[in-house]
């Protein structure tokens, strides 16, 4: 905003620069715009389909072309706001050979300035033909085939481009016209309403132009490919534009806006739209389902999603951000009485060195993932279960006494593994794998706009992703190994159970995968809502893996406010693993695990099934491998008014996992034991009573994390009543009557996969059963 006002008071100042007042750095001032259009015109030139002098990527266009515009434009508001710069833009026409137009000059003063105009665009875009050569020498020559090897026409190619010169002259200068007879009175509005629409309309003249050369396309060569090189081009200078529009209108804009709404609408107009659209775009953005909400607002959901409505509020409260941060700063510094059109430059530029140190100091001192919600809600949840899982006696010894919070409550990572020791026996123990998402809101995978985000899992031996988008893996061990001098995510000691257990829960945050909204994502930023964590990127060829925290917080911020989190940067942004996928199916299918439980008690009162669809295809797409899926038909919905008498239901269903589809025959298959969460109403009585009194149970918002007493024994017993029934049902409490073998848990598995098949056989013979009885008061059909 420094800046911005910085930029308005240099233009209020160029006011004041004529012939007689003026001095040596203003003439070299000057040239800069001139240097920018033709070195931007220039590469322009070279790098058109038609010509073919070089071939370049988009960021080297965004360097060379859009960059050096910009800023030429932005300095020729400044030149054009000055007598001495229009005078000596009059004297360089009337050197080319023009000079008789001045005598029209008297009658017809705007007919001679656009006309001005329209020769120095001619000449500005003949010079950058004449230079566009000259980028061959940086860039090197394009493999194309040359001009001359082309079956269209060069020279109306020049011509083409001439005719556009003129157009981009001729529109810029008749804004200059504009200018002149609607700017506001008072050098200070005048020079903000040329700050505000100024560059817009040079940049706007220059896509109009591009569109005339374009229009000659089919005496152009590469057509088709020229027409798209158009279409993205003017796409990004209008990007480029709008938001020059909406910034400067803004901070500009706002003051003598703010003077107008609050003597007709009172001064807390403003604020309160503001406070209003911010509190409804996180309270909105911060629930990772505002999806399946959005299903159940009625009516007007097909038009406009909750996402949608958090995004506009998100937009207009950060306008309102902006706006009351020009008004403030307009306010503040006007108690101090300066009396000029604008703050002295000395005060400017105080206030912005100290501005920058302020932000250098805090951005190398400041941890991203400790000063933000992370580190309260990790300790929270480490007190709660990890804490939870020791003895009192042993925790009286090291926790804090003040805080009740213990470091020794989270282990780390590798120790939950005995490397050396095979887990067979009296050794056995479970091997945790925690998943979490890789944020990629902005991956150039285009096959992945929709998802955003990668797997990436926490284990005591390794963290990282197998995702394609690294072509061999990026996996840390997570403990110091000889190839390896420290463990992935933190000297001296790696990372702690709590952090991995935290990261994958972090629900909400800027960047959430598929459920991430650019502007929510700069509102929950912008106000530290943030539950995500950066690490070092895993790839090999990062020399970073061990570091603790990104050494530089104000890009990784940016990134996450503005939706750039990529693959491709030395860190990365991981948070819940339901961004990516919400059941964990995904990683242990890519591991092949032969025997999977998933345990879906996720908010889906209608029984759409988003979670385990959405993992079943990505595991189809990414891995291969399809799940067939026994029983889903058989799950039932929770009941509305407790059913008399209430009758058994199964809570789960069974499924083939096909291994043999993507490693071939000999690869054996695995199976799938599916539970989802459901009231039938045969249920103890201690849950059916807490189901009576809470009509959504058990499907009450994820968002809730705080239980009361009742609700966390009622979930708890309703998950043990659906296990033991399942066990029970896979005849898990005596040895086969056949073999005589005890139970396992694959023939456990493999029974209630039988009892679904009998079900539906059974099912199969009612319908045909009622098929072929006759109706009441008709014959039956005769005998086939």
């Amino acid at each position: 905003m420094l800046i911005t006002k910085a930029l308005w008071f240099a233009v209020i100042d160029a006011h004041n620069i004529t012939r007689e007042n003026t001095s040596g750095w203003f003439l070299g001032l000057m040239f800069v715009p001139t240097l920018c259009f033709l070195a931007s015109l220039s590469f322009s030139a070279a790098n058109r389909p038609a010509r073919g002098w070089i071939n370049v990527s988009q960021p080297r266009f965004l360097v060379c072309d859009l960059m050096p515009f910009l800023a030429g434009a932005a300095l020729l508001v400044f030149v054009l706001h000055s007598q001495y710069g229009l005078s000596v833009l009059t004297d360089v026409t009337n050197a080319s050979g023009f000079a008789f137009v001045q005598r029209l000059y008297a009658t017809h003063p705007d007919a001679v300035v656009i006309f001005r105009g329209g020769i120095l665009g001619v000449l500005f875009f003949l010079l950058s033909w004449l230079l566009a050569p000259v980028w061959t020498l940086i860039f090197g020559a394009s493999a194309q085939p040359q001009l001359a090897d082309r079956p269209k026409h060069p020279w109306i190619d020049l011509g083409a481009w001439c005719v556009a010169g003129a157009a981009f002259g001729l529109l810029g200068a008749t804004g200059l016209v504009l200018l002149w007879h609607y700017a506001p009175s008072g050098v200070a509005a005048a020079a903000a309403f040329a700050c505000v629409l100024g560059l817009p309309w040079i940049v706007m003249a220059r896509i109009v132009a591009d569109v005339i050369y374009i229009s000659f396309a089919e005496f152009l060569s590469e057509v088709d490919v020229g027409l798209e090189f158009q279409a993205r081009s003017s796409g990004i200078f209008t990007l480029a534009y709008i938001g020059w529009l909406l910034w400067f209108g803004l901070v500009l804009g706002a003051p003598p806006a703010a003077d107008w709404v609050a003597s007709h609408l009172g001064s807390a107009f403003v604020p309160s739209l503001g406070g209003l659209s911010g509190l409804l775009s996180v309270v909105l953005g911060a629930s990772s389902k505002t999806g399946a909400a959005a299903e159940q607002a009625s009516g007007f959901r097909q038009y406009l999603s909750l996402n949608t409505i958090a995004a506009i509020a998100a937009a207009i409260f950060a306008a309102t951000v902006v706006a009351l941060l020009s008004i403030a700063w307009d306010r503040a510094f006007q108690s101090f009485g300066f009396g000029a059109d604008h703050l002295p430059w000395t005060v400017v530029l105080v206030a912005g060195g100290l501005l920058v140190a302020l932000i250098y100091a805090a951005s190398h001192v400041l941890n991203i993932n400790r000063y933000s919600l992370h580190g309260l809600y990790r300790n929270r949840l480490v007190r709660t279960f990890l804490g939870a899982s020791r003895h009192e006696n042993d925790r009286d010894k090291t926790k804090n006494a003040f805080t009740d919070f213990d470091s020794s409550d989270s282990p780390y990572l590798y120790e939950l593994w005995e490397h050396g020791v095979e887990p067979r026996g009296t050794n056995w123990k479970p091997f945790h794998v925690i998943s979490a998402a890789l944020n990629l809101v902005s991956s150039k995978n285009l096959a992945w706009q929709e998802r955003m985000a990668a797997p990436f899992t926490f284990s005591p031996l390794h963290c990282g992703s197998g995702s394609a988008i690294f072509s061999d893996g990026a996996y840390r061990t997570t403990y110091a190994t000889i190839g390896q001098p420290h463990p992935y995510g933190g000297r001296p000691l790696g990372l702690t159970l709590g952090t991995a257990m935290a990261i994958s829960g972090a629900a909400v945050s800027p960047s959430m995968g598929y459920n991430s909204s650019p502007g929510v994502a700069f509102l929950m930023a912008l106000f530290n809502v943030r539950l995500g964590w950066w690490l070092a990127n895993p790839r090999g060829d990062n020399p970073k893996y061990a570091k603790v925290k990104p050494t530089n917080a104000l890009r990784p911020f940016f990134m996450e406010m503005f939706g750039l989190t990529s693959e491709t940067e030395r860190w990365v942004y991981l948070t819940d693993g339901g961004h990516f996928e919400n059941l964990g199916l995904y990683e242990m299918v890519r591991r092949r695990c032969r025997v999977i439980v998933v345990s879906d008690a996720g908010c889906d009162p209608d029984y759409t099934f988003e979670d385990l669809g959405n993992a079943l295809r990505k595991i189809w797409i990414d891995l291969g491998v399809r799940i067939d899926l026994h029983g889903l038909d058989h799950l039932k919905k929770r009941f509305k008014e407790r059913p008399s008498p209430a009758t058994e239901a199964p809570y789960w269903a069974i499924g083939d996992i096909l291994y043999s589809d993507a490693d071939g025959d000999k690869s054996q298959d695995g199976l799938l034991l599916y539970f989802k969460s459901g009231l039938h109403g045969t249920e103890p009585m201690g849950v059916l009573s807490y189901a009576i009194a809470h009509a959504t149970f058990p499907h009450e918002t994820t968002l809730n994390q705080f239980f009361s007493e009742s609700q966390f024994e009622s979930y708890r017993a309703l998950g043990y009543e659906i296990a033991e029934r399942a066990f029970e049902a896979g005849g898990g409490l005596s040895a086969g009557p056949a073999t005589k073998a005890q139970p396992t848990f694959v023939s456990i598995i493999k029974k209630l996969k039988s009892q679904i098949g009998e079900e539906a056989a059974a099912d199969c013979g009612n319908a045909e059963q009622l098929k072929a009885t006759p109706q009441h008061g008709l014959r039956p059909p005769p005998p086939a």
